[in-house]
């Protein structure tokens, strides 16, 4: 009895024995397997590294300027935003500052919103938000722009847009009288005055003045002038629109 007792005990500690050297195994080879691939790990860490912030493999190959509302820039304003954000050809994606760039190109007149995008691997794109002019000033050597904000810039197109004639807080107001004027009574203004935001003046396409007053109630002043251009009149008065008048009336249009 003691035999067979003695026999199975031998028997467990070589299956034990045998269980221990088995893990050892695997564990020394796992070891070496991470001794392969650490090495590879690290090597490709660095290749990665240079790659993308030492080598010329990511570097900007491409500009692109465009409209957020596909509007078509002038050459003369993409070299403008280019040399504003002050990203070259070559100069690396990685290492970009995209937010300062934004942040100097937003700063142009003409612009009123911009992001700048890394387009990997080569291409860095710029798109922007361009100011719309409601109507034009007289700048330093031609007409400049000016936006529903009161913000003047250059703009190459001001075709048919009225005339504003007024600086500073007058600019703004008489700038809020026509963007809220609705457009079958903006496309008869030719020019817009204004000596302080309570004297706005407006002259008609037909050569008639509209004392408009203040930039308040513009909605309902546009309404009541509707309605008084039915009759022909010299001078048509709608700073008290509860209380319209006009001047030099010669009668009801014909239709």
């Amino acid at each position: 009895m003691s035999d067979v007792r003695s026999d199975v005990k031998r028997s467990t500690k070589g299956h034990s024995e045998s269980k221990d050297f088995t893990a050892y195994q695997l564990k020394k080879r796992k070891a070496r397997i991470w001794w392969l691939i650490i090495p590879v790990l690290v090597l490709s860490a660095g290749i990665m590294i240079w790659l993308v912030w030492f080598s010329q493999v990511f570097a900007v190959k491409e500009f692109r300027v465009v409209g957020s509302r596909e509007e078509i820039l002038s050459a003369e304003q993409i070299a403008q935003v280019q040399a504003t954000a002050k990203i070259k050809l070559d100069d690396r994606i990685a290492t970009l500052d995209t937010d300062a760039a934004a942040q100097a190109i937003v700063d142009l007149p003409w612009v009123s919103a911009v992001e700048v995008r890394r387009g990997w691997p080569n291409e860095v794109v710029v798109a922007l938000d361009l100011r719309i002019p409601l109507a034009r000033v007289e700048g330093v050597s031609a007409s400049q722009g000016v936006d529903a904000q009161g913000i003047v810039f250059d703009y190459s197109n001001l075709d048919g847009l009225p005339l504003i004639q007024a600086s500073g807080p007058p600019l703004v107001a008489a700038v809020k009288v026509v963007a809220a004027m609705p457009e079958n009574l903006a496309k008869k203004v030719a020019r817009i005055s204004a000596n302080s935001i309570d004297s706005i003046e407006i002259d008609l396409k037909s050569g008639s003045t509209v004392k408009w007053g203040s930039a308040d109630e513009t909605e309902f002043k546009a309404a009541v002038l509707n309605a008084l251009l039915s009759r022909r009149a010299q001078v048509y008065d709608v700073s008290a629109p509860e209380l319209p008048t006009t001047t030099d009336e010669k009668g009801r249009k014909k239709s």
